[in-house]
């Protein structure tokens, strides 16, 4: 790292700097906060919500009821919601409630056949549920809906999950904030003045404010862990392969769809749990989710930073939670600790895009299924900045950057082909079965809404997973002075899921993972 990388971070240090002081002049203070949760059904996990509605103590009805109200409740505060089925999930939670009522099966056969039951969930409108709009957040597909379910959600129907709500979007999936022409803007519950994240952030916004109490997103550099980051959520981007990726609009190309991941979001750890054995449960693979290790078998190892150009530094709140982790683990369990540098990551946003894109044959026609070819994308990022414009800033900044020969070079394929592989022969000498890496999710909480703009280097962070296919889960931390989340992600090798669910579990009895907002 020479004088090229301190220029840089010298310049994007100021840049940052002075676009952080125009958003606080122009927000002038703290948004506004969803309203306190008065319903207690809602503040159980889905897991705990599924046992007590098996068991007679609960009623599925009471559940979709109560948040059917607390979505009504916090939407004009968050604009988090695509399509909601309240008269449908109703009626589905009523059979559920007869056959619970009928005696026919047994409290553990219930658990067996269905995990779920009876517990409403919600669904990033990216990933297709039947009968609903998939509109991608787009106007070109405004009237489009599913007719079929995306192998995801047919899992969680099957399992009994009960679809309450499709949830808003970046355009597409391309941008870290969740705005589009089509739905408008979503805000984070814990100040309606900032972002609740991208592309997922529809989703992550409606369950950290207790509207929902699990969903699924998907994740193609970082959209399930950064929004959930910003909301005090845990979320999981599995190991690749392991749970089905199809069933999304626009379809990415077939090389490129491997990237992408569908996983859950949710409010307690113990709901990864679940959720991941019904997500997984077609994979082929045994893999054993349990609740409790010996972390005493544990070694852990964590990196403070990446160091690239324009990646923004760790905020001292995050650098501060991301030590105390390590230290739990190290001081309860005995364990061995050890940090890593890896100086190898230096270039990863161009090492990512050019692995990704290289597997794209033409971007504006995946992008927009064939249907915006039409599109003069220079001339429509002009049009965007009077309003004016088909598309919204993501797919437009996407569409022009990957053009731009300093951030896609097809001749440079094959270079930075030999630093992905670089990288997975370095996570593989770190990691093993019993060995996890803890490291930040995104160098800074929520920022303003479009700030995350100038953030869009550091989600370095979360991307270097996708093209390594490895596991990673987001765990919440703590809550800055301004009450905004942060957390950070936990990473293991292939097919260890298991285990960084295991250790969030773990983290959240002694950090005490998502507070309602309001209460912090």
């Amino acid at each position: 790292m020479g004088f090229w990388y301190w220029f840089l971070h010298i310049c994007s240090s100021i840049v940052r700097f002075i676009a952080h002081c125009i958003y606080v002049v122009c927000y002038c203070g703290k948004g506004k906060i969803v309203p306190n949760v008065k319903n207690p059904l809602l503040l159980k996990s889905a897991t705990r919500l599924a046992e007590e509605i098996r068991e007679g103590k609960l009623t599925s009805t009471d559940v979709v009821q109560a948040y059917t109200d607390r979505i009504l409740q916090v939407e004009p505060f968050i604009n988090a919601t695509v399509d909601r089925c309240f008269l449908d999930a109703m009626e589905e939670a009523r059979k559920v409630d007869v056959l619970i009522a009928s005696e026919k099966y047994t409290k553990e056969q219930l658990a067996e056949t269905w995990p779920l039951l009876g517990v409403p969930f919600s669904v990033k409108v990216l990933l297709l549920v039947k009968g609903l709009r998939c509109t991608a957040g787009s106007v070109l597909f405004e009237d489009l809906r599913a007719s079929e379910d995306s192998p995801s959600v047919a899992l969680m129907k099957q399992a009994g999950a009960i679809v309450i709500a499709t949830t808003n979007s970046a355009e597409m999936g391309m941008n870290f904030e969740t705005n589009n022409i089509l739905h408008g803007k979503t805000s984070n519950p814990y100040d309606n003045y900032r972002t609740s994240g991208g592309s997922s952030g529809g989703e992550s916004a409606l369950l950290a404010a207790a509207g929902s109490v699990i969903g699924l997103g998907n994740d193609l550099l970082g959209s399930i862990r950064v929004p959930c980051h910003f909301t005090g959520l845990f979320g999981h981007k599995p190991t690749m392969g392991l749970v089905p990726n199809l069933g999304v609009h626009p379809t990415p190309d077939p090389e490129m769809a491997h990237f992408l991941y569908t996983g859950p979001m949710c409010r307690y750890a113990e709901d990864l749990i679940v959720t991941m054995r019904v997500l997984s449960s077609q994979s082929g693979l045994s893999l054993n989710f349990v609740p409790n290790v010996d972390f005493k078998k544990l070694k852990i190892c964590y990196l403070k930073e990446i160091r690239g150009p324009l990646v923004a530094p760790v905020n001292r709140d995050i650098a501060l939670a991301l030590q105390s982790a390590v230290s739990y683990f190290k001081t309860n369990y005995g364990i061995r600790t050890e940090e890593i540098k890896l100086p190898s990551l230096y270039d990863s946003n161009r090492a990512v895009f050019s692995e990704m894109l290289s597997h794209v044959k033409d971007l504006k026609a995946s992008l927009t299924a064939g249907k915006g070819m039409h599109i003069n994308e220079k001339l429509d990022y002009f049009k965007y900045i009077f309003g004016r414009s088909t598309l919204s800033k993501g797919p437009l900044l996407v569409l022009n950057a990957h053009k731009l020969s300093v951030m896609y070079n097809k001749d440079k394929v094959p270079f930075y082909k030999e630093i992905v592989d670089s990288w997975e022969k370095e996570f593989n000498q770190i990691l093993d079965e019993h060995t996890v890496l803890l490291m930040p999710t995104l160098p800074v909480p929520a920022p303003y809404h479009s700030e995350i703009l100038y953030y869009f280097p550091s989600t370095c962070y979360t991307s270097i997973f996708n093209v390594l296919g490895l596991p990673s889960t987001q765990c919440p931390l703590g809550y800055n002075s301004g009450g905004l989340p942060y957390g950070i992600q936990i990473v293991g090798r292939k097919n260890n899921d298991a285990l960084t669910i295991a250790c969030a579990v773990e983290l959240e009895q002694i950090f005490g993972g998502w507070k309602e907002p309001g209460t912090i």
